[in-house]
């Protein structure tokens, strides 16, 4: 009986589950140099304009409410924040809160039409 050829290595990146949505293992180095350079900036004109920047970078949400924060166009290790408060950096972070309250429709009743061919 001749040995089972082993299989050729895979090109994917190794998946690490955290929580219910598997994440890429090396999430940090996805943003490469030029994304690195952009978030050094960007903490950097944060220090410097500290007082005003503070109201731009320091979101709340409500306790029926998360916020998804996308940096650089890319979903966040983490998952999604809140309720409460946390801290985006304005020049390459985005957020978009996500309501969880129920909603309902007043739906209003339809007449059906049948065909009776009898």
């Amino acid at each position: 009986m001749q040995p089972r050829p082993e299989a050729p290595p895979s090109r994917h990146k190794p998946m690490v589950c955290t929580g219910s949505l598997p994440v890429a293992a090396n999430i940090q180095n996805e943003f490469g140099v030029c994304g690195w350079i952009l978030t050094i900036l960007s903490y950097i004109l944060i220090f410097f304009t500290l007082p005003i920047s503070a109201c731009m970078c320091i979101k709340v949400v409500q306790e029926y409410e998360r916020a998804v924060i996308f940096r650089l166009g890319r979903l966040m290790p983490g998952g999604a924040k809140g309720p409460g408060i946390f801290f985006i950096v304005p020049c390459i972070d985005t957020y978009r809160k996500v309501d969880l309250r129920v909603l309902s429709f007043e739906v209003p009743p339809q007449e059906a039409l049948i065909d009776s061919t009898e």
